[in-house]
């Protein structure tokens, strides 16, 4: 199952750079035959490994944005055709992505309900800024029109793929967006209202999230669930609300037998009457290591009353992630509280296949597992829907969890 970093949709191809960027594409050919040759590659694959290619957009879509391409891309530049081959990929699902050339301008965006603001950068006095416009576009039309390149299976894994696309040089250069790369002209509104205009440096994908600590769609020193999402389990009882928490944040053994006893004895000396389970931040990886976890809570009848089990699940739930969701909503009556997960309920998950394009260098991997379970459900859809803000956020505040804590305690009645 897929694992590490679906924010990642372009992975780096090329040397380490530091400053900005320079052109890493191949030279764009003058013969139409190369890129024929490249598009009827990855069709033939996609149509070979992937289990269900149109599931998401019909084959009609498909088959006219290759007849498109095969006429635009031999005389596109490097970055129009990065362009180009994205937005075909982008026809896909949540669990296919494009590696190509790729650099990433110094800072992580992150789009809360508020808008796009800055959660990393190598310049910290931006942290905290919201991104206004790039190179004099506004952010909405940035996004706007990155989003066709970002393939996805609903708006949570249009979300969850954007960020990297955002502050991508390539994306930014192709779509005419950025005229210069070295000069993309992000505007960003300080906290204080005072705005300011920077020319970002850029490095390769690698040497990005390296030097950002970039762990996944949202990092932080705050609030808890942010800040600890690089440890994969942790718990911690609230008893006020006779709660206790369980943070599930990566697939492992390590500590995973010991959060179940933690939570037992909770139950078993009345310390908690209710469980709640935090994977907003469980990406993809092993789901089989997830099971054990989901046997517990899904076995233990004290859980099966109304309100006794909570589940917080959110945009970055890709592949692995998705099914725990599915696994928990099929098998408890859990409460789920936050975003829709970002795939559909009977998502695709690796083993995956990647399909290299023998001219431009490009590769293209899909996906060649399918459940195929008949959850038609584009996502698993939360019972109470809520997202946070950046004005939370940044004043190190976690209302999704406080609500959950603050909920009605669970019927006593088994």
């Amino acid at each position: 199952m897929r694992s590490a970093v679906r924010w990642i949709t372009i992975i780096v191809a090329c040397t380490g750079l530091s400053g900005v960027a320079t052109a890493a594409s191949p030279a764009p050919s003058t013969n139409p035959r190369p890129w024929a040759q490249d598009l009827a590659v990855l069709d033939a694959g996609v149509r070979a490994y992937h289990p269900a290619p149109f599931a998401i957009n019909p084959e009609s879509a498909w088959v006219a944005k290759l007849a498109e391409l095969e006429l635009s891309l031999p005389t596109a530049s490097p970055d129009e055709q990065i362009v180009g081959v994205s937005s075909l990929v982008g026809l896909l699902d949540t669990h296919s992505w494009l590696t190509a050339p790729s650099h990433t301008y110094d800072m992580l965006a992150y789009p809360f309900a508020d808008g796009w603001f800055v959660v990393r950068a190598s310049d910290p006095s931006l942290v905290g800024s919201r991104v206004v416009s790039i190179d004099g576009t506004p952010i909405a039309q940035v996004e706007a029109t990155m989003r066709p390149l970002v393939p996805a299976d609903n708006e949570s894994g249009e979300l969850d793929g954007l960020q990297v696309p955002m502050s991508s040089v390539e994306l930014l250069h192709g779509t005419g967006i950025v005229a210069d790369p070295a000069k993309p002209g992000y505007v960003f509104q300080r906290p204080d209202g005072s705005q300011v205009t920077a020319d970002l440096g850029s490095a390769t994908i690698d040497d990005w999230a390296a030097q950002l600590h970039v762990i996944g769609d949202l990092v932080g020193d705050a609030p808890e669930a942010v800040a600890r999402r690089g440890e994969p389990i942790w718990t911690r009882l609230d008893p006020a609300s006779g709660t206790f928490l369980i943070s599930f944040n990566d697939y492992t053994e390590v500590g995973r037998s010991e959060a179940i006893a933690a939570m037992e004895a909770a139950l078993d000396d009345g310390s908690a009457d209710r469980v709640v389970l935090d994977m907003r931040y469980l990406r993809g990886g092993d789901g089989s290591l997830a099971f054990p976890l989901i046997d517990a809570l899904a076995g233990d009848a004290r859980l099966s009353r109304p309100g006794a089990l909570v589940v917080m699940i959110g945009r970055e739930n890709v592949s692995a992630g998705t099914l725990v969701a599915a696994e928990l909503d099929k098998r408890t009556s859990a409460v789920f509280v936050g975003e829709m997960t970002p795939a559909r309920a009977d998502n695709f998950r690796c083993d995956c296949h990647d399909i290299a394009l023998p001219n431009s260098g490009f590769t293209v991997t899909v996906p060649t597992f399918w459940g195929r379970t008949g959850d038609t459900r584009d996502a698993i859809h939360p019972d109470i829907p809520m997202s946070l803000s950046a004005a939370d956020f940044f004043a190190g505040k976690d209302p999704v969890l406080d609500a959950v804590l603050a909920g009605p305690r669970p019927s006593t009645a088994p």
